[in-house]
């Protein structure tokens, strides 16, 4: 694999930053402080993004590599994998993820697993190495071989645990104890009772008991919830209905004055008919009496023999005769009453032909007002007819969106007294509706006083179980690290330790110009190395540069036990403490075994680049300074 190139839009003290590079040796050359350890974590976080956690540091790589003087923290980088590929990752590390592109510029993102802790690990796919293995091989940071003589002890059992366990920090049985102490005080067994994963099962079981015996009042609230929302649609379709039905019984009030005009003009003409034939009667049956001012006589002669029956009875029955004449004084009123009304009625009399005559003319005044009254009906039916449909056609455009047209329609037909029954009926359906719904606020209130510990019981829930399947996610990741330890552990113990003594000591050999050949490990003594005389004696008793360089080369040798890509080798200022032999050795020994690794020199000083120059290897120079 090789890196071909990469833009920096803002990290660290970086900003608009472009860098190409080629196979082989690059010499990436600047001051200190320049930003060149910035550079190499920019390429590492690439790959592995910028992480939060401090992980046992004073600040996170992402608050450490915010940058300095722009709100751009993002990049770009573009690589060739040994199989030809070429992929190009873009970058904003406020974010979890990036966006990876082929060769074609396509979005391949959604191709590679996502973890959701560590975001999309594509770059773990494409060559097998994490971001751990990534900096114990391929990275030498730094002041990351800067030792004094008394740090050699150190170095040497760094490189003891490199060879026993694969890594140099780690000691496997110290790892595998110290695994054991972690998972038995951060997540804890059956066994014990006051561990976290104990007190945590503990309170969720206490929880659960506590929510079953408050879950009926949830329940409630819900069907509460729902009611409510029924009955507040039912309300308003209602209140709909209501003003349809009053604005129907309006309509209705108006139509009945209208109506009742019809039928006054109906009955008028009517009356004027019955007349009409009354009169036609008259004359075709020729009963026709004299006309003249009709007198009641009837009356005045019952009441005159009235009076004369009491006249009688006084004047027989009464012991005063005088008694008799109360009665005479009204007979003889009534008396001339007769006479003067036959003497007026006398003079009133017509004759046939004038009466005939008269009965015509009447006739057709009556026939004249007929027509009127029956046109007019005529004329206001019409109109009220009219009327009626307009009125119809409003009502159902303007409620067809409210009300179902169905019940418009039904209604639309229904008389005065069945729409006043329907509003009735509504106007108490929406009373008994707000009354439910009141009632059911209030006892929304009360319920909702119920069950706020039940949501509290509820939250608290969900936080004890999330944390739970964290513990339990926790003991399985402790788990399988403890497997996977003990596997690798046999692996290394089996495949890679002898070929790492091997290549130890054909390093030491060739660093050396011979002086130390052969490389042996033990447990009790970590590693010994064979001098000219045949005796072995402890790598602490060599120099440091030695020591430095056995260390380096270590580190490059498991490169290619890791990964089935040929790797870059980064190096950030780790030939600081080499003398010009040594380094004159270590970039010789470089060029010849790493030929198909990408070299990327990160140095502050022409040291590196005058040793190449004196070797003859070509190589790709990076001036920050330019």
């Amino acid at each position: 694999m090789r890196i071909n190139n990469f833009k920096i839009n803002g990290f660290g003290k970086l900003q608009n930053k472009e860098i190409e590079l080629q196979n082989g040796i690059n010499v990436i050359l600047g001051e200190n402080e320049s930003g060149k350890s910035s550079m190499l974590k920019f390429i590492s976080s690439m790959f592995y993004g910028a992480s939060k956690n401090k992980n046992g540091k004073d600040i996170s790589d992402f608050d450490k590599y915010k940058p300095w003087k722009t709100e751009e923290f993002s990049g770009k980088i573009n690589y060739t994998l040994d199989n030809g590929e070429t992929f190009e990752v873009y970058r904003e590390f406020k974010k979890k993820n990036p966006i990876i592109y082929n060769s074609s510029k396509e979005d391949i993102s959604k191709k590679f697993k996502i973890d959701k802790t560590k975001g999309i690990e594509f770059f773990e796919e494409q060559t097998g190495i994490d971001e751990e293995t990534f900096y114990s091989t391929a990275i030498s940071e730094q002041e990351g071989l800067r030792l004094s003589k008394s740090s050699q002890a150190s170095i040497i059992q760094k490189i003891s645990n490199l060879i026993s366990s694969g890594d140099d920090n780690i000691s496997f049985k110290k790892s595998m104890d110290k695994i054991s102490k972690m998972q038995n005080e951060e997540v804890g067994t059956e066994r014990t009772s006051q561990r976290p994963i104990n007190i945590i099962d503990s309170k969720i079981r206490k929880l659960i008991d506590e929510k079953l015996s408050l879950e009926s009042y949830k329940e409630n609230i819900y069907d509460n919830s729902s009611e409510k929302e029924r009955l507040s649609i039912e309300i308003k379709e209602d209140e709909y209905k209501k003003e349809f039905l009053k604005e129907i019984k309006s309509k209705l009030d108006n139509n009945r004055i209208k109506n009742a005009e019809i039928n006054f003009n109906k009955n008028l003409e009517k009356e004027y008919n019955n007349k009409i034939s009354e009169l036609n009667k008259k004359i075709s049956n020729n009963n026709i009496d004299e006309n003249y001012e009709k007198i009641n006589f009837k009356n005045y002669y019952i009441s005159l023999i009235v009076l004369f029956i009491v006249f009688v009875v006084l004047l027989i029955a009464s012991p005063s005769k005088f008694s008799a004449i109360i009665p005479v004084i009204p007979m003889i009123i009534i008396i001339y009453k007769i006479l003067k009304d036959r003497k007026y009625a006398s003079g009133m009399k017509l004759t046939r032909e004038e009466s005939v005559s008269k009965i015509i003319n009447e006739i057709e005044v009556l026939k004249q007002n007929k027509e009127t009254q029956r046109r007019e009906a005529e004329e206001k039916e019409d109109k009220l007819n009219q009327e009626i449909e307009k009125d119809r056609e409003e009502l159902i455009s303007k409620y067809k969106n409210n009300i179902s047209i169905g019940y418009i329609e039904d209604f639309l037909g229904k008389n005065y007294d069945e729409i006043n029954k329907e509003i009735e009926l509504k106007e108490n359906r929406i009373n008994t509706s707000k009354f439910r719904m009141q009632t059911m606020e209030n006892n929304t209130k009360e319920i909702n006083s119920k069950i706020e510990s039940l949501a509290n019981i509820e939250e608290e829930l969900m936080g004890a179980e999330e944390e739970r399947d964290e513990l339990i996610s926790l003991n399985k990741s402790y788990n399988i690290a403890k497997e996977c330890l003990e596997k690798a552990y046999a692996q290394v113990k089996e495949n890679i330790s002898p070929k790492f003594t091997q290549n130890l000591s054909d390093i030491i050999s060739k660093i050396s110009n011979n002086r130390y050949k052969n490389v042996t490990i033990t447990d009790s003594e970590g590693i010994n190395v064979e001098i000219d005389d045949g005796r072995y004696i402890s790598a602490s008793r060599l120099s440091v540069g030695t020591i430095d360089q056995m260390y380096l080369s270590l580190r490059l040798s498991a490169l290619n036990e890791v990964s089935d890509e040929n790797m870059p080798i980064i190096l950030d200022e780790v030939f600081a403490y080499f003398d010009n032999d040594r380094l004159t050795n270590i970039l010789r020994y470089i060029q010849n075994n790493f030929k198909d690794n990408q070299i990327i020199i990160f140095t502050c000083s022409d040291r590196e680049k005058n040793v190449l120059d004196n070797l003859k290897i070509d190589y790709n120079l990076i001036n920050l300074e330019k």
